[in-house]
Order: structure tokens, then sequence, then C-alpha cells
């Protein structure tokens, strides 16, 4: 009886001691976000000969995986010949080697390097994760441009897992405050009726979550702030400044009842604050890039096919067309 008394009298010392280290125990923090690798800019080529072949080896009698059109957009691996071969290109000799390439829509193989030139362009001076994509847009590459926003996208909810979670009736965000915030597709209480929301980017250095709102007037973009949940509606996807205190959006007409032209935003002492809107009428914006903190170059598709440049530069507290 002894010995059953002093076993009851340990087994519940130890079962209490248990109970103390498990209330004791402070909740595990949130985990951060997963570190995806930045990969270096890739190197943009553009066929400039129509119907260049694209083959399957650095030979010219080596199977054609491709014909490439003129202007079609190619990503150089990095890999090349360490010989050259002599070939006639519109009624030119050239001396050039074999590149590997990687087109629009994930074909590899070899084209000759006479018959791409690189991809020129101004230097900008602030990053956004869908720069290559608008690369190929202003190249006249939709489809390309449409593959590589679907990859950059992927890559952003990976990157981003522990502040956003998608299922299928919307995204759950995780704010900065602690706090959570759903948005529900298709609900009147939530987005609203027929509209729907596709997550894009987070900017953490602007504060904002970066969603492509889709609904049954126009399609535009959508920012949450990071912290309180608050929104605001944009004409199109934002490229911040180089310093962050800035930024523009774009938005191509492509039914009646969608906005054609810019959009600039500052952070003021008031807050985030929508300063200019320029209608472009009937010329498309293509890409914009920042020159500086306070001038950005906006490249723009006349009816007419051609492509010109623009800038708008901040004077004071307005942001204006400048040469």
């Amino acid at each position: 009886m002894k010995y059953i008394l002093i076993s009851i009298c340990l087994t519940l010392i130890f079962s209490c001691q248990g109970d103390s280290v498990s209330q004791s125990e402070p909740l595990p923090p949130p985990p951060p976000p997963i570190e995806v690798e930045e990969k270096p800019a890739q190197v943009m080529l553009y066929a400039w000969v129509d119907k260049l072949r694209l083959r399957a080896k650095p030979d010219t009698k080596s199977d054609v995986v491709k014909e490439l059109a003129e202007g079609e957009a190619l990503v150089f691996t990095g890999e090349k010949t360490d010989f050259s071969q002599k070939v006639n290109l519109r009624g030119v000799q050239y001396d050039e080697p074999w590149m590997k390439v990687i087109t629009g829509d994930d074909k590899t193989g070899w084209v000759y390097a006479g018959g791409v030139k690189l991809y020129q362009q101004t230097t900008d001076k602030s990053r956004s994760p869908y720069d290559q994509c608008y690369q190929l847009l202003e190249l006249g590459n939709q489809r390309q441009f449409d593959n590589c926003v679907q990859k950059v996208k992927e890559a952003q909810l990976t990157k981003y897992a522990s502040y956003i979670k998608p299922d299928s009736r919307g995204y759950e965000i995780h704010l900065l405050s602690g706090d959570k915030l759903t948005l529900l597709d298709n609900d009147p209480n939530s987005l609203g009726k027929n509209t729907s929301l596709d997550f894009r980017a987070y900017y953490p250095k602007l504060g904002y979550f970066v969603f492509r709102m889709y609904s049954d007037s126009a399609d535009q973009f959508l920012m949450i702030n990071d912290k309180d949940g608050s929104r605001m509606p944009l004409w199109g996807f934002p490229k911040p400044s180089i310093n962050h205190q800035h930024f523009i959006t774009l938005s191509s007409k492509k039914e009646d009842a969608q906005l054609n032209g810019v959009q600039l935003f500052s952070f003021t002492a008031d807050g985030l604050q929508k300063q200019h809107e320029h209608d472009l009428l009937d010329a498309k914006p293509l890409i914009a890039k920042w020159t500086e903190n306070e001038k950005v170059e906006l490249t723009i598709m006349q009816p007419s096919d051609k492509s010109e440049q623009m800038f708008f530069a901040l004077e004071g507290v307005d942001w204006k067309v400048v040469k």
C-alpha cells in the first residue's frame, strides 16, 4: 500500500510539472517571408530577321525547332559556341557564332548570332518584379508578356506565402498589425458582386500589397495597406520610383470602359496621395522607367504603331510633362 501511495504522488507531481511547462510556453512567432534568391537580370535579344530559324543544334543543317518572327523577343542563356560560321542574311555575309536562347513560349534552341540584336533600353534606376515582362510588351510580344506575368506572380506568391494565403474563394491577408483580412471573390460584402482579385506583388518599402481587380465595369488594380488593410484603387500596375516616395501606374485601353493613361502618386505629409492623371487618348502606354527620383520616362505607342517617349517630372507639388 505504501508503494502504491508513493507512485500516485510521483505521478501527480510530474503531471503538474508538465501542465506548468505547457502553460508557460510562449506562442511561436509568425513565420518570416520565404527568401527567394534574386536572379540577375536576363539578357534580352530580339530577332531582326523575319523567319529566323531556331535550331535544335548550332548548325544550319540541324532540325528547325521554330521559325521566329521579326521582332520576337528571346532570352539569352549565356551559352554560345566557340566557333563561328559564315551565313548570308539579307544580302550581307556575317561570320558569327551561335547563341542558345529561350523563346516566350518556352522553346529552347540555337539561333545564329547575326540574326539577333541586343535589346537596348534607357537605364531604368528603379526595379519592379515585372520589369522583364514589360520589356516583352514593349517589343510587341503580348503572348510572351502574359506567360512572363504568370511566372512572376507564382514567384511572388511563394516569396510572400506567410502574408498571402490564396484559396478557391479569394485571399486571406496577414497584416503587419497581426490582424487578418479576408477578401472574397464575387461577394457584395467584400469586394462587390462580380468582382475578383488576382495577387500580383508585395512592396514592403511602399507598405502595400498589389492585386489585379477584375469586374464587370473595368479591370484595374488595387493596393492594400499592409498595416491597416485600407484600400486604394489604381488604373494599372504601380512602378515605384528609386526612393519609393512616388510611383506611376499605366493603363491601356482594351474596351470602351477601360481607362487609357497614367497616374502619378506621392507620399506627402498627409500620406499617400494621387497627384496627377494623364489621359493619353488613343496612344497606348507601354513601359515606364525612372531616370531620377522625380523624373520618369514613358514609352507610348501611337495609333500609327510608332513608339515615342514622353517624360513626367515633379515641379513643386505638381507632375508635369517635360521634354
